[in-house]
């Protein structure tokens, strides 16, 4: 006998062969308000909506006692603190946490975006296709989607951004050649990796072991997942059409960014056995003068 139940089972189970699994955006606020609104407004111009946006609190009490307007009435919106240094803020350690929070709502799909960065008007359909497809070819580790990265200037005052249409005043990225949308590209330089926007499955975040909430502040925890994704026999993938747009943000001051990049260096030496080659920051440190490399490949305050 068929029941009411088992129809609806296997029209469940048909949806899921042909559409893509519903993903979960998972990001991190300290101030930045607006910003974190502005996110919002992409998510809801967005061809696909979210499950759950899961949003860590990192020290902001106005976040933490839901004194935001994030709530919608299209996806579940969640909210939950996470132990914070105003002078370091958990960056690492607030993407696992949202990890965990999509996860026990239901979650298959992550999307991780900064609290500074909208999506645009397809970005987690397409992350959500190649995650739920899994491109042909690619190892047997944790794999993980990236899109291409555009900055915006700052918003008209009185107009604001054109949520659906941000390509149309994002500022122009040399240097970008990203596949065409719907289409598929390896990234040969895992260090490349921007924690700033990019999807995994659920299954493939876990088995990569998430971020190493060893590192405070923004550093070397993109860096180290990427070197535990490439341990782990994973790969990197470039998501044609899945762009992301990053709003302005105020730069932290050299001698912060120098503690921080002290204090990484330290913890990455202590994870890897080495020094880490390349990376933006400490590239940037170096060209400053505040930082400078001892004889051995080892980083000191200039």
């Amino acid at each position: 006998m068929i029941t009411r139940q088992g129809v609806a089972g296997t029209l469940r189970a048909a949806y899921r062969e042909v559409m893509p699994l519903q993903p979960a955006v998972l990001t991190m606020a300290k101030g930045g308000h607006q910003q974190l609104l502005h996110q919002v407004d992409g998510l809801s111009v967005g061809s696909v909506p979210p499950l759950v946006h899961c949003v860590i609190s990192m020290g902001d009490r106005d976040l933490t006692r839901g004194r935001l307007p994030l709530g919608t009435d299209r996806w579940t919106t969640l909210v939950r603190p996470i132990p914070s240094d105003r002078r370091a803020l958990p960056l690492a350690g607030a993407r696992n946490l949202a990890a965990e929070m999509a996860v026990e709502a239901g979650a298959e799909v992550l999307v991780f975006l900064g609290g500074h960065v909208i999506p645009g008007s397809r970005t987690l359909e397409r992350f959500a296709e190649a995650v739920s497809e899994r491109p042909a070819g690619l190892p047997d580790g944790p794999v993980v989607y990236v899109g291409p990265l555009l900055h915006l200037p700052e918003p008209e005052e009185a107009v604001g951004y054109p949520f659906g249409r941000l390509d149309e005043v994002a500022l122009p990225a040399p240097g970008i050649d990203p596949p065409e949308p719907g289409r598929h590209l390896g990234e040969p330089s895992p260090e490349r990796f921007d924690g700033r926007a990019f999807a995994m499955s659920a299954r493939d975040f876990r088995a990569a072991g998430g971020f190493c909430a060893d590192y405070t502040g923004h550093g070397l925890e993109d860096a180290d997942f990427a070197e535990k994704v490439t341990r782990a026999g994973g790969a990197f993938v470039h998501v044609g059409g899945a762009t992301a747009y990053v709003q302005p943000v105020e730069p932290p001051d050299l001698q912060t960014e120098l503690r921080v990049a002290l204090r990484h260096a330290g913890t990455w030496r202590s994870r890897w056995g080495g020094d880490p080659v390349e990376h933006p920051l400490y590239e940037r440190l170096l060209g400053s003068g505040v930082l400078r490399r001892t004889e051995s490949g080892g980083f000191v305050a200039g």
